[in-house]
């Protein structure tokens, strides 16, 4: 026998929540280039040859910062791909440690938000 098909629940969006998840599949696109590049720019550094030990030393200098930056990009999208998940199952809004919503205000002023502002603050004093 098939194993059972699991059904997604249609979730039904506010014009608010549609218009924050196009921006962040935007943001994801443009997030996805900047990794895309990153790569890219990294490949080339690896196959350079280096005249001397300054060019070398510059170049590690670039490539430890570019791994940064990619680490930052990487985290980033992930977060993104968090809350574009959460929209599409109907858990966006929520805060994640009280289970209360997150005010519509906080959401549109910072999309990737998994705490209210309460939680947010006390969180932030201890």
């Amino acid at each position: 026998t098939e194993p059972p098909v699991l059904k997604q629940k249609k979730v039904r969006l506010n014009a608010a929540t549609i218009k924050i998840r196009e921006k962040l599949i935007q943001n994801q696109s443009e997030l996805f280039g900047i990794i895309r590049s990153n790569q890219a720019i990294e490949r080339d550094a690896t196959e350079a040859v280096f005249s001397n030990e300054i060019d070398l030393a510059s170049n590690l200098e670039g490539r430890e910062m570019m791994f940064q930056l990619t680490s930052r990009d990487r985290n980033e999208l992930k977060m993104v791909e968090e809350a574009i998940y959460k929209i599409d199952t109907g858990t966006y809004g929520i805060c994640e440690a009280c289970s209360k919503p997150i005010s519509p205000k906080r959401l549109r002023i910072l999309p990737l938000s998994a705490l209210c502002i309460d939680c947010k603050e006390s969180m932030e004093q201890s």
